[in-house]
Parts: C-alpha cells; sequence; structure tokens
C-alpha cells in the first residue's frame, strides 16, 4: 500500500511541477488549458509569476514527500491547493465568479490525498 501510495503521490507531483514548467515554456498553452487569457503587462508578470511557483511549489514538495517518505513535505502543498479550493469557492460567493466545480473538486481530492498520503507513507517527520 505504502508503494501504490508513493507512486500515485510521485504522479501527482509530477504533473503540477510539469504545470508549473510550462508557465516559462508556454505561457499562453498553460493559461488557455486552465480557462484564462495571459495577460499583458504587470499582469502578465503576476500570472507567470504566481501561478508558476504555486505549480512548482506543489510539485516539488509532493515529488520531495514522496521519494523521502518525510510526512511534513506533504502538509505545505495539502494547505495551497486546499485554500485554492476555498478562495474559488469565496469568489463566487463575494464576487459572483464562475463557480468551477471541477477545479474545486481537484484540488480538493489531491490536497486530501496528500494528507492522507503522507500518514501512510511517511517513515520520518
Amino acid at each position: 500500500m505504502k508503494n501504490v501510495l508513493r507512486v500515485i503521490a510521485g504522479l501527482v507531483g509530477a504533473l503540477f511541477f510539469l504545470n508549473g514548467l510550462q508557465w516559462i515554456i508556454s505561457p499562453a498553452n498553460v493559461a488557455d488549458s486552465l480557462g484564462m487569457p495571459l495577460l499583458e503587462g504587470v499582469g502578465l508578470s503576476t500570472q507567470i509569476g504566481d501561478l508558476g511557483s504555486f505549480f512548482i511549489t506543489v510539485g516539488a514538495m509532493t515529488l520531495i514527500g514522496a521519494i523521502t517518505t518525510t510526512r511534513h513535505w506533504f502538509y505545505a502543498p495539502s494547505m495551497l491547493l486546499l485554500v485554492a479550493a476555498l478562495y474559488r469557492t469565496l469568489s463566487t460567493i463575494l464576487y459572483d465568479a464562475p463557480f468551477v466545480m471541477s477545479a474545486i473538486i481537484v484540488e480538493i481530492s489531491v490536497g486530501l490525498f496528500l494528507i492522507f498520503a503522507g500518514s501512510r507513507i511517511a517513515t520520518k517527520d
């Protein structure tokens, strides 16, 4: 069971990491895949910097946790994903943004999976 969870966590980490790299390699394509336009000016810098760092960080920490079997590496990416789901929901409630159920489901599912995986595969704190 531990090895299966490590492999799944590793694949999840790799996917997030690759998505983060796409913000440098091909920002227009990755923005489009997430349903947003590629911004211009300061907005472009913020979009690439913030979203790229979000995905790279989630991916890298998840990969480190899967490779080292150290529990605490799973907590920060889980928190990032769960707070993203919360903010998406609040954007709908407070600002009438579209409710993007598919993204929220992914963020909550992966965030909770990382907590679960960390608790099951970790050999170190």
